[in-house]
């Protein structure tokens, strides 16, 4: 099933040189269609260029495309690592397909995420240097690779060069439920049901979509939204601090409020349906997306944005603005525990 309702807009700039970065507005769409990223990070240009499938939030990493099934041995046939030496520069580009990898300057640990397809809090034991040296990684798949095997050869190429070693735990670690924070139910101001013609629109949409990809075509995309203001239908904006949605379950808002709060969120509020809603706060934590903890690196480099100091926390935001409160808990929550990973030896 194809979902082409969820745009996500970054704070983003086309710029060939840091020197010659203007803002623009440049978004990241969810198809199956490779997306463009570019990003300009307190004067650092950004130019990542990344596979983007079925997508419904900004997250740590992209979900595997579905396909057949996939041969766990199945690797690239040809792999080429080299560290950067500089790794104060920009960052490179990032283009994932089931045919080839281009990986340029960027730090591993974005790669590693991808491969293990859990968020940092879903982590443990990974070394601190997956978030500062940064590697160039040029790899080619066999001929006919799947987009499906994309997850495959990632994971194949870190045990393979990298030394990983992993294995799987449940753990009671701390979380947070999603709850209604008024005892009678009530909404908050910015949080509202989705109308019924914007909700025919997305069915339309998505019937589009199916149609699209039985004729192997790409699906419709659906308006883009705005750097500020309310998203237009079936659109939704999740930037750090500022957040518009239309169209949303609230389940699918849970991963960037997972990704902000650096814990699992779960949802305790009995909604179901979309909703339309926006949400103002104060940027307090890490980013959300693939490049969160490399935007908090190389946030320490520059000088940081002034912060409104009337604009709510992501708690407070919660409550006044869309009427949800965030309770604390302990739950099972399965991890991926690091037991090896190792600088690789250059090509």
């Amino acid at each position: 099933m194809f979902s082409v309702e969820a745009v996500i807009v970054s704070p983003i700039t086309w710029s060939e040189s840091p020197e010659n970065a203007e803002p623009t507005k440049t978004t990241q769409v969810a198809s199956t269609l490779t997306g463009y990223v570019c990003m300009q990070i307190r004067g650092a240009a950004v130019f990542v260029i990344v596979f983007v499938p079925v997508l419904l939030a900004a997250q740590q990493f992209t979900p595997t495309p579905s396909g057949p099934p996939v041969d766990p041995n199945t690797r690239f046939e040809v792999v080429s690592i080299k560290p950067v030496a500089d790794a104060s520069g920009p960052l490179g580009r990032f283009i994932p397909t089931a045919q080839r990898l281009e990986y340029s300057s960027l730090p591993i640990g974005w790669l590693l995420r991808q491969a293990l397809q859990k968020p940092d809090y879903q982590i443990v034991g990974a070394p601190g240097w997956i978030d500062t040296d940064r590697y160039t990684i040029m790899a080619k798949s066999p001929d006919g690779t799947p987009p499906s095997a994309f997850t495959t050869l990632l994971v194949n190429l870190l045990k393979d060069r990298f030394q990983l070693a992993t294995h799987l735990e449940t753990r009671d670690l701390p979380i947070f439920n999603l709850v209604m924070a008024r005892t009678d139910g009530r909404l908050g101001p910015d949080l509202k049901a989705t109308s019924a013609d914007c909700q025919a629109t997305i069915s339309e949409r998505n019937a589009a979509a199916e149609a699209a990809a039985g004729r192997g075509a790409p699906p419709p995309f659906p308006p883009l939204p705005g750097l500020s203001g309310p998203a237009p239908c079936g659109a939704g904006r999740f930037l750090t601090g500022n957040v518009a949605a239309s169209g949303r379950t609230i389940a699918q808002f849970l991963t960037p409020l997972s990704d902000w709060l650096g814990r699992p969120v779960i949802d305790k509020t009995g909604l179901t349906g979309l909703y339309d809603f926006t949400l103002k706060f104060a940027p307090e934590g890490r980013d959300a997306g693939p490049l969160g903890p490399t935007l908090a690196l190389l946030g320490k480099q520059g000088q940081a944005p002034p912060v409104d100091p009337n604009t709510p926390s992501l708690s407070a935001a919660l409550q006044e603005q869309l009427g949800l409160k965030l309770e604390s808990a302990r739950g099972p929550v399965e991890v991926v525990v690091i037991d090896r990973f190792e600088r690789p030896t250059p090509d």
